[in-house]
């Protein structure tokens, strides 16, 4: 009870601008998780094929590759509130452009409104950890870093009840005619509040950093430690891009799954995230960096292999109840370890490398879901199942996880060898 306790004082303490950035995160996940829940099945009832929705899906990625990395490079020393701003701008704009493309079947408006809305989260989730960084103390941090992960899971709480809501509302209410489209541009009209939330921003002045050239701003970061602190993650990311933005399709392909049933999925799992995310601070203090970080992140794989075996025996009444506690169950345990990554990364590269290295992370993410979107494209036209795309993504997770198990001994080997006097 005293820890429960404890753990609440700290997250009542967060700063009030960081909670603020939180509240705003929190109204354009809305839109997010929308997407991601029923976008592809709404894609698909537009007569779109799994190939086609993995192009689009690609789409999402490639401004983030493009501009993330200059991005990061420039934010360092300046004011980050107008980015935030931006992306409020920049989001519901192309969200609204994504449907309207999609009722006219204007594929190339579609693609364009995939790269346009990903653009304006790049602009906030690059900034959202370094923003976190300059506002918060010692005490706070891990619970900082932690509702910055959560706001997405609470989002998609919210957001599967709601359409779910709204599918039963349809259901019951004569001449009511709702259908995902109508759904998701109710979502579009929320993400605006963000930029309200965003505008009562109080920030902190920057320290000004002044550089006499490109070159010399290049090598004053520490580039060893940048690459060492993001390789676990872009092989972790190589593997999630193959599984996560497709789960619906899996549920859709192989039990027949709808919009109603996958959202209340996605809700009930997301209470799982939110609530293994917002412990996740008791986990790491108690458990250490390598204990935490592999033992959320092994279980999890092995509830992926489990997921990735119902399609075996997809015919049989049980698979699908199966399938669907694999689901719910691994979502938490998978995420749960993102905070601690997260911040144990920006530990281990130091205040000078925080930016360049959220924009790296951001762009490399993206990145290696656009290949794996291209690499799910080509398989899907093979006919590969998708249990065998399941496995290979746990074998890239594993790898990854041992990864950041290394990080961690060097990140403590380094720590023992500053305490020697």
């Amino acid at each position: 009870m005293n820890t429960l306790r404890e753990l609440l004082h700290r997250y009542l303490s967060v700063p009030g601008s960081i909670k603020r950035l939180v509240l705003g995160s929190f109204f354009l996940q809305l839109l997010n998780a929308s997407f991601n829940l029923i976008l592809n099945i709404y894609l698909r009832k537009k007569g779109y094929s799994d190939t086609l929705i993995a192009d689009f899906t690609s789409w999402r990625f490639i401004s983030i590759l493009l501009f993330s990395i200059p991005f990061g490079l420039i934010i360092r020393g300046r004011p980050l509130k107008p980015f935030f701003i931006a992306g409020a701008l920049i989001v519901p704009l192309f969200g609204a452009a994504m449907l309207l493309a999609a009722e006219m079947h204007a594929d190339f408006l579609i693609r364009l409104a995939f790269f346009g809305g990903s653009m304006g989260f790049m602009l906030i989730h690059v900034t959202a950890l370094p923003f976190i960084l300059r506002h918060s103390d010692d005490n706070t941090l891990s619970e900082s870093i932690a509702l910055n992960f959560a706001v997405w899971s609470l989002a998609s709480i919210v957001t599967g009840m709601l359409i779910h809501f709204f599918f039963l509302m349809a259901s019951h209410v004569e001449h009511l005619h709702l259908t995902e489209y109508e759904i998701l541009f109710f979502f579009v009209l929320m993400s605006i509040a963000a930029l309200f939330v965003f505008g009562s921003i109080k920030e902190k002045a920057p320290l000004r950093e002044t550089h006499k050239s490109v070159f010399h701003h290049l090598r004053s970061y520490e580039w060893g430690k940048i690459f060492r602190g993001l390789l676990p993650m872009f092989i972790i990311s190589v593997g999630a891009g193959l599984t996560i933005p497709f789960m619906n399709l899996f549920f859709h392909s192989v039990f027949h799954v709808d919009s109603d049933a996958f959202a209340v999925m996605g809700s009930i799992a997301a209470v799982l995230v939110f609530a293994g995310g917002m412990i996740t601070p008791v986990l790491r203090r108690k458990l250490g960096y390598g204990l935490s970080i592999g033992i959320t992140q092994f279980t999890a794989i092995a509830f992926l292999l489990f997921l990735a075996s119902t399609q075996l025996y997809s015919e049989k009444g049980f698979a699908l109840w199966f399938a669907t506690g694999a689901f719910i169950i691994r979502q938490p345990l998978m995420n749960m370890a993102s905070p601690i990554t997260s911040e144990l990364v920006m530990k281990y590269v130091g205040p000078r490398n925080r930016e360049l290295i959220s924009a790296i992370e951001t762009g490399l993410w993206n990145a290696s879901w656009f290949i794996s979107a291209k690499i799910f494209q080509v398989l899907r036209g093979m006919h590969l199942p998708y249990y065998r795309i399941f496995i290979i993504t746990a074998v890239l997770y594993a790898f990854g996880t041992l990864t950041y198990l290394a990080l961690v001994r060097k990140y403590h080997h380094r720590d023992c060898r500053e305490a020697i006097p």
